[in-house]
């Protein structure tokens, strides 16, 4: 099957070869693979960042088709249309996996990250957590649940309110999609960026978010940081207000240096959110049947996995949103 893998931990060591064809063991699901979204943490590991093992097949954000089950698995069949999450094995027995956030679990293996993952024409996914498409959900949006579901999560832990005045720190696809949850909530949604950003913060008004330049008071209620930057980092703890929450969605990959002063001094509650887990899938899915949320817009481009060195270099230098490879 054609493949997407890397070899080596140096950067941009990736290549596309015919890889062996995976067969599901038990528990395990063989899903056809339809589309599969660059994620931001593609792009670290793609320019060295050293995750997981050096022969790995990135990817795990996917949609496709079921075409094959392992023994005992009875949670989806063949000709499913599906998406799935990429924990794949966790230990069950610690606290976090007890109180259903197992995406926490010290002993976790994730597809894409652990085990070959979705940048492929088939992947193998643990069946408990493969979670059936609504039939008036396009296996395009399917591919956009899991960071659908990472937004949403991020959004769970702060708690917001009808109302709220919040803002968005960063406009890539995970910014946008903080940003669209917000509004879900019936809370107030400004968004900022950089000049780089130009065409996302273009994008984030035509879906309805407002943009600002810059901001003059610290009165937001909520401040969500996508960006993972320095400069983000330091602009969420001036924005917020005194009592206010700060989440930290984007991935920073190396220390940052922080003004604890402004955490102290204003009493700030401040959360960091990685991943994901059932209960948010299950909500994100229903959300994209509903129409709560449409994720479509924030698919910029739909490239052949034959062009998938040109999808990362567009996203490296921003010139997409969430670009789709298609199988």
């Amino acid at each position: 099957m054609k493949a997407v893998r890397k070899y080596g931990e140096g950067i941009k060591e990736w290549h596309l070869v015919d890889a062996p064809e995976p067969t599901p063991g038990p528990g395990e699901v063989k899903i056809k693979v339809a589309y599969t979204g660059i994620c931001g943490s593609d792009l670290h590991m793609y320019l060295g960042n050293p995750e997981g093992p050096p022969d790995l097949i990135p990817g795990h954000e996917f949609s496709g088709t079921v075409v094959e089950v392992g023994p005992g698995v009875t949670e989806v069949k063949v000709g499913d249309r599906v998406t799935a999450e990429h924990t794949l094995e966790v230990c069950g027995i610690c606290q976090h996996c007890r109180d259903g956030n197992y995406q926490r679990c010290a002993k976790r293996v994730s597809l894409g990250f652990n085990k070959h993952g979705s940048f492929a024409e088939y992947a193998i996914a643990t069946a408990k957590y493969v979670h059936i498409l609504p039939e008036n959900v396009s296996l395009e949006e399917g591919a956009l649940t899991e960071p659908l579901a990472c937004a949403l999560h991020a959004i769970e832990l702060i708690e917001p309110v009808a109302g709220d005045k919040t803002l968005v720190i960063g406009p890539g696809p995970i910014g946008l999609l903080t940003a669209l949850c917000l509004k879900a909530y019936n809370c107030q949604v400004d968004i900022i960026g950089t000049e780089q950003d130009k065409m996302r913060l273009e994008k984030a008004k035509e879906i309805g978010i407002n943009v600002i330049t810059s901001f003059d008071d610290a009165s937001y209620d909520v401040v969500a940081e996508c960006s993972g930057s320095q400069g983000g980092v330091g602009s969420a703890l001036k924005a917020v207000r005194k009592g206010g929450k700060v989440i930290q969605v984007g991935i920073c990959t190396k220390p940052i240096m922080v003004d604890f002063d402004n955490l102290i001094f204003k009493e700030l509650t401040i959360k960091g959110t990685f991943c994901h887990h059932y209960p948010t899938w299950e909500k994100a899915l229903k959300f994209e049947e509903m129409g709560i949320l449409d994720v479509k817009p924030i698919i910029s481009e739909t490239l052949p996995i034959e062009k998938w060195e040109e999808a990362m270099e567009k996203l490296i230098n921003k010139e997409g949103l969430k670009i789709l490879l298609k199988m």
